[in-house]
């Protein structure tokens, strides 16, 4: 037994080649208290590709996306049960080629490709770099590098309005 155990209260030891302990005698965490509890809400339906993973190829989600890894590929993100969703953020350290269609978008790292968030809002923050084209309703740039087409779509009802 390594002298580091020590420091574990009450913790059975068990001998290589032995059966395991009786599992009641073991301590357990409630549900409130383990690492992974049901998630809120508010963050159902939020898929997220991590930093280090590739994802290659098209992808329908229901609800919202992060991106901190790298898709090569086209997005639809539609709003998930309830409305909910719709949300595509690419974060810094995420990089998106391909085509991006989302009620709202939010970019912080790279996307390549056509930006379409028509009826919705495009966030560029001062990290992103970002090129091809974007359809929006509202935009806001935070410094960000952009050499894209802009397209303006008026929201419905705002047909005829200057």
């Amino acid at each position: 037994m390594d002298p580091d155990d020590s420091a574990l209260p009450d913790s059975p030891a068990v001998p290589m080649g032995q059966a395991m302990p009786e599992t009641r005698q073991l301590p357990t965490l409630l549900p409130s208290q383990q690492a992974v509890a049901a998630a809120p809400a508010r963050m159902r339906g939020l898929s997220t590709l991590g930093e280090g993973l590739r994802f290659v190829g098209d992808a329908l989600i229901d609800g919202s996306l992060s991106v901190a890894g790298e898709v090569r590929g086209n997005l639809h993100v539609q709003a998930g049960p309830g409305g909910d969703g719709g949300h595509v953020t690419v974060a810094a350290t995420g990089s998106v080629t391909g085509d991006v269609t989302a009620r709202h978008i939010s970019v912080l790292g790279r996307a390549d490709g056509l930006l379409d968030a028509a009826g919705g809002r495009v966030s560029l923050h001062d990290t992103a770099c970002v090129s091809g084209r974007i359809r929006y309703t509202h935009l806001q740039v935070n410094g960000a590098d952009l050499n894209a087409q802009l397209e303006r779509v008026r929201p419905e009802g705002d047909v005829g309005r200057t």
